[in-house]
Parts: structure tokens; sequence; C-alpha cells
């Protein structure tokens, strides 16, 4: 019994001592036995922020439209065009045409020599006709016209006034000079005209050369188709001549416009001085 109980308390002192060992190394915290070094920064140094984290979305929409039987996709997409416009100003030069053209004219008209004084200046209308190459200096015309002279106070008495019509034909030649005076849109040409001419007239003053006879301080008679004179004549004469003068062009496309002055010489009769019909006229040309 004794033995029994010994053995008892030797196995309860060996079960408290355990216990006492345990709780032990549990009330204790394990340590470690390596180094950890520490540093400091450098004077001065900065520590770089770490970069900013960039998200990209990319959203696409589409949209589903289902009918019976039937499945739409329709994909939303948005264009915007951009146009630039760009405007540059091109001279327009316009195309010069030559060759045939026909053309009108006014004016006015001189009397000179032996028609001078006894008759008045007088209106003039023009037709004309010809042809003139663009890069030719020389072409031809011809132009009619008919003029009407004022009366001269003095010698109204004698009858109405006259009529001169003046036919025409010409050499016309362009000068190369001044061409381009005006720029390129515009051709600026002098020239000179001459040839022959025939005059046909009613009611026409002349002055006699004897300074003798006829009406008035200027002996004026009426010119007559006996190459002489009379107080009165209605009748239509002819005479035969010729012309020169000069004028400038302005040519642009298909059309041209001039200023011009001639001098229509032609004598009646032995009984009569020169004569001289000088018509100042402007007018238009259509190619």
């Amino acid at each position: 019994m004794l033995k029994r109980n010994g053995l008892m308390f030797l196995a309860g002192a060996a079960f408290f001592a355990l216990d006492a060992a345990a709780a032990s190394a549990q009330a204790k915290p394990p340590t470690s036995q390596k180094r950890i070094p520490i540093t400091k920064e450098a004077p001065g140094e900065v520590v770089p922020p770490a970069p900013p984290r960039v998200d990209t979305v990319t959203v696409f929409k589409t949209d589903t439209m289902r009918l019976q039987g039937k499945t739409d996709t329709v994909k939303l997409t948005n264009t915007v065009t951009r146009v630039d416009t760009v405007t540059q100003a091109v001279p327009m030069i316009p195309r010069h045409i030559g060759g045939m053209y026909f053309g009108a004219a006014a004016g006015g008209a001189l009397p000179f020599g032996a028609i001078r004084t006894v008759n008045e200046p007088g209106a003039l209308g023009q037709l004309q006709g010809g042809w003139q190459g663009l890069n030719n200096p020389l072409g031809f015309r011809v132009d009619a016209s008919l003029t009407q002279y004022a009366h001269s106070a003095e010698y109204a008495v004698l009858g109405d006034r006259p009529k001169v019509w003046n036919v025409n034909a010409d050499l016309k030649l362009n000068l190369p000079i001044f061409t381009h005076t005006l720029g390129s849109s515009v051709i600026f040409t002098p020239y000179v005209i001459g040839g022959g001419s025939m005059l046909r007239y009613n009611n026409l003053r002349m002055k006699l050369d004897a300074n003798s006879g006829g009406f008035g301080p200027q002996h004026a008679v009426i010119a007559s188709g006996d190459n002489g004179g009379a107080t009165t004549d209605t009748d239509y004469h002819s005479d035969f001549g010729w012309n020169a003068g000069g004028g400038l062009s302005f040519h642009a496309g298909r059309k041209e416009m001039f200023i011009e002055a001639r001098a229509v010489h032609f004598t009646h009769g032995s009984q009569f001085e020169s004569s001289w019909h000088v018509p100042v006229v402007f007018g238009v040309n259509l190619f």
C-alpha cells in the first residue's frame, strides 16, 4: 500500500514539473540573434515620388436591335471633318481676238479749204468693216458716213443744210509702240490710216477762187454738176479724192474702241480751191 502511494506521488510530481516547464516556455518570447542594419539618408537627399498611374479607358457603344427573326447591330461612330478652303485670286486676262470686224462710230466733221466759213461744222454718223489680224500690223477698212453740215447764217438763203456722203477704202497700219501701256488686259495701239475716197453731196456751199461773182462776201455758190456753181441747186453731185489720218485704238477681247481724225481731200473744179472734209469720230468694232 505504501509502495503504491509512493508511485502515485512520484507520477504527480513529474506531471507538475512538465506542466510548469511548458508554461514557462509559453511566457518567454523567442529572440533572434541576427542584427538588422539601420542607415540614414544622405544629407540633402530627396526620395523622388513614384510616377503617377495613368489608366486609359476606351468605351465602345454598341446598340443591338432585335426584331422577330432578325437581329440588327448598330454601331455609332462620331466623325469630325475639317475642311479648309483656300481662295487664290488669279488675274483674268481676256483672250484677244483679231480678224474680221464690223462697227459703228459717231462724231463731228469740220469744213476746210473751199468749203470753210460758208459751211459750219456738223454731226456725223459712220458704219465700218474690215480685217485686222491681232499680230498683223497691216489691215484694211471700208467705211461709209453721212455728215450734215450746219448753216452759215450769211448763206442760209442758198438752200437747205448741206449733206455729205463719204465712202472710203483704206489701208490701216498699226504702230508697234506703247502696246502694253495699259497692262496685258488691253492692247493699246496707235495707227495711221489712208486711201481713196468718194464724196456725194447736195446743197454744199463753195467759195469761188476768182473772188468775183457768187453770193455774199465769200462769193459762195452751190456746187453743181457742171464743175461750176449756181446760186441754187438741190441735186446730188459726186467727187473723188483721197484721205489720210490716224487714231488710237484700245483692244480688249473681242471689242475694240477707237478715236480717230482724218482729212478727206477733194476738188470740185478749176473754179474752186481744194476742199477738205475732216471727220473726227469715236467708234467701236466687234471682232
